[in-house]
């Protein structure tokens, strides 16, 4: 599902407005008409109690037209517009003006007078239809628009939310204030980014998407480079086993990290692999360490490294640049630890390793302020992040990234010329060519330590098979997802944890 912010959703309203010649009022009435026919899906409409609350911009014209259309229905709409009719402006006032003669009861509400009056009407209706602030808002409601949202948030009426939820931000998805928990959001052409982010996702509800006659055209011009990324795109991109295949075709992966306290990380993500099609895994650990991996499980082997104070160091690396037999890709991160050997490790490797290398977990923050490093890899490069790893990875704040987070992965994956991967709800993921992508599948449940070592080992695997960087990125996060989706079917989410989804990872390459 394609997505957009809500600037370029302005730019194509632009477009197809001045440049194709399509009346705004005409798409405003449009869009009146699919929400009104949404609402129509669901409810009965004669005799229904529907408030329409509205603000003075166009969000609150789009609600002017659903009311109309509801009222021609036997719907008892009354309008409750926060502020003054005389500051309507363009189309939206057009239909303030078409409310006159028809059965709508429209009520101005410049003031708090009265707002407990109002209170009870909205409490009694049997329909809300929040218009108040569209997808363009940011920040925190204030003035009439505060009042209308705390209404109408205490009247525990089901509430239906015309393009946005007023309150949240449709780019960030953040919520500063106040805000409307809708139980169906209808937005308008195309899907907000925001709205699919959290903590907005929690005001949502049921999402649909209504078109609104805005042309094909008019969106390709502005060439939208976010969407989601869902069961159709994971099942275009499974590998094909070969009939031939021997474990040696189907990719010889390595895994590298490990100390003797951080034994789980290496091997959860070498059996992820395994279990991902992976032909042939080898962990590459501290010798000192070496017998605590070695055994633990059967079909994976254990190559102990040289290491320094239990650590793997900038020499550990040398085995596995001149290995004998070439591998198809490296993972390095779980369970390395931090500090200045396995720093030097981690550098090593990317000075002089060729080939499709994925970087987790203690492996990123060996990377911290490693700008030049990064760009001038020869090989292709996959980050895998969390908000907290992301943070040390660029130096930047974390409530700066969550302003954008999309924005921000998108930025940083063009600046460093790698697949930049922000674990979270959705995850996220983003190649140097500027796309990103939003993960559909996953659960609270994933919460826990040892997944992403999962997904370290899932994508290893997908690059090992020959999937471009990119490609083996979102696939790998939609398996990982989908497994912990299965996984959550059979433990509930409270108890998951990460060996529950490598058990099911095999079943959800399944796609017939």
């Amino acid at each position: 599902m394609q997505l957009l912010s809500p600037d370029e959703m302005r730019r194509t309203d632009v477009i197809a407005i001045q440049k194709m010649g399509i009346p705004s009022l005409e798409l405003m009435e449009n869009a009146g008409k699919a929400i009104a026919d949404e609402i129509a899906k669901d409810e009965s409409l004669a005799g229904m109690r529907v408030a329409v609350l509205a603000g003075k911009g166009n969000n609150g014209g789009d609600g002017f037209v659903v009311a109309r259309l509801l009222a021609a229905e036997g719907a008892k709409v009354t309008v409750y517009l926060f502020g003054e009719a005389s500051a309507l402006k363009g189309d939206a006032r057009e239909n303030w003006i078409r409310l006159e003669g028809t059965d709508v009861a429209a009520r101005e509400l410049p003031s708090s007078d009265g707002d407990n009056t109002v209170r009870e009407e909205i409490a009694s209706a049997g329909l809300i239809v929040d218009a108040l602030l569209g997808t363009g808002f940011s920040g925190t409601p204030r003035g009439r628009i505060a009042d209308a949202i705390s209404i109408a948030g205490s009247s525990g009426g089901r509430i239906i939310a015309v393009d946005a939820p007023s309150g949240v931000d449709g780019m960030s998805g953040l919520v500063r204030g106040e805000a409307l928990a809708a139980q169906k959001t209808v937005t308008l052409g195309r899907a907000k980014q925001g709205l699919l982010l959290y903590p907005a996702r929690q005001f949502v509800g049921e999402l649909i998407v209504v078109p609104i006659g805005i042309p094909d055209l008019a969106i390709e011009k502005i060439a939208p480079q976010v969407a989601t990324f869902e069961r159709t795109d994971g099942a275009r991109l499974i590998p094909a086993r070969p009939a031939d295949a021997h474990k040696g075709s189907v990719g010889r992966v390595l895994v590298a990290g490990g100390t003797s306290e951080y034994v789980g990380a290496p091997l959860l993500a070498g059996l992820a692999a395994l279990r991902s099609g992976a032909g042939l895994v080898t962990l590459g650990v501290p010798r000192s360490s070496h017998s605590l991996f070695a055994g633990r499980v059967l079909e994976i082997m254990c190559r102990a490294l040289d290491d320094s104070d239990g650590a793997l160091t900038t020499a550990s690396a040398q085995p596995i640049l001149e290995a004998d037999r070439p591998l198809d890709a490296l993972a390095i991160g779980p369970g390395l630890s931090r500090g200045k050997s396995p720093a030097g490790f981690v550098r090593s490797i990317l000075e002089k390793w060729e080939g499709p290398l994925l970087v987790d977990a203690d492996g990123l923050h060996a990377l911290a302020g490693q700008e030049k490093l990064i760009q001038g890899f020869r090989g292709t490069l996959v980050l895998t992040p969390h908000l907290g790893e992301l943070e040390t990875l660029t130096g930047i704040a974390r409530g700066d990234i969550l302003n954008d987070r999309i924005g921000f992965v998108q930025e940083w994956a063009v600046k460093l010329g790698a697949v930049l991967l922000l674990k979270g709800n959705p995850t996220l993921v983003a190649d140097p060519d500027g796309r990103v992508t939003l993960n559909t599948t996953g659960n609270a449940g994933m919460a826990t330590a040892g997944t992403g070592d999962v997904l370290t080992g899932v994508i290893l695997a997908l690059l090992g098979q020959g999937l471009d960087m990119a490609d083996a990125a979102r696939l790998g996060v939609w398996l990982h997802g989908r497994a912990g989706d299965l996984a959550a079917l059979s433990h509930g989410e409270a108890g998951l944890i990460a060996t529950d989804l490598i058990e099911k990872l095999p079943e959800s390459w399944r796609m017939e």
